[in-house]
């Protein structure tokens, strides 16, 4: 899509690095953990995918004005097995419209490639079915190649054997097949109606195990996904007057 493009506000080697890519879904965990790491971790905002198509908003984060779709990155240990020696996060608070998806994931996937990302996890919220309380939501996995499924495994997260995954994640998902690249997904259940810090708060302490460097202790990090989850509530309210009404959520189903 011609007016999809990845600007970079400075050229930066990305080789040996871990891309962990974010956009809102159920409960919004995955901008909650996204933010955690960006913010834990103080990595540096290098760039944007900018496009007629997103909304028409600015994020001011730390005083900055920036666009919807935000590229941070670090000199940071990570990856399932710690040789990864750079963190990029793509992330957003809004989820893209459904017709730019699937060109959205392909210019992330060949950026990624063209800066030597060897790894790239998509964060992802799934609905809680049922009446499970908090201290029972799980977090599960999917990973595109035999050493994502094998990282699973390991670090015994519970593989999902059947179901549907829609929007970003899942076109990620199927094209790091096609593709034979390494993607990994981790689900967290989440309450589907309402920004769920705790089920973000889940996510991290699994995604830990390839995030070394935050060394997640679970109450503070409760405390301050519970601050981020606030502060993108306020994002989403503060957007409606000015900007279209937000798409639906897409359904994830799991098995």
């Amino acid at each position: 899509m011609e007016d999809l493009e990845i600007i970079e506000y400075q050229t930066l080697d990305l080789s040996n690095s871990m891309l962990v890519v974010a956009f809102p879904t159920v409960g919004l965990v995955s901008s909650i953990a996204g933010h955690f790491i960006v913010d834990s971790l103080k990595l540096e905002e290098i760039g944007a995918i900018i496009s007629r198509h997103f909304m028409p908003a600015t994020v001011i984060h730390r005083g900055k004005p920036s666009p919807p779709v935000r590229i941070y990155a670090g000199q940071k240990a990570c990856g399932p097995d710690g040789t990864c020696e750079q963190l990029v996060v793509v992330i957003s608070e809004f989820m893209p419209p459904m017709e730019i998806i699937k060109p959205l994931v392909d210019h992330i996937i060949e950026w990624a490639q063209q800066k030597g990302c060897e790894t790239i996890v998509t964060l992802e919220g799934t609905h809680a079915f049922g009446d499970k309380k908090e201290k029972d939501m799980k977090v599960y996995g999917v990973g595109s190649t035999p050493l994502m499924k094998d990282i699973l495994k390991k670090h015994k997260v519970g593989e999902t054997q059947e179901g549907m995954i829609t929007g970003v994640t899942g076109v990620l998902l199927y094209e790091g097949v096609l593709r034979q690249r390494d993607v990994l997904c981790l689900l967290a259940e989440a309450h589907a109606n309402i920004p769920d810090s705790r089920a973000a708060g889940n996510l991290l302490q699994k995604l830990d195990i390839m995030l070394p460097a935050i060394k997640i202790d679970p109450e503070p990090l409760y405390k301050e996904a519970e601050e981020i989850e606030k502060n993108i509530r306020k994002f989403m309210q503060q957007s409606k007057p000015t900007a279209p009404s937000l798409p639906p959520l897409p359904t994830q189903m799991y098995g």
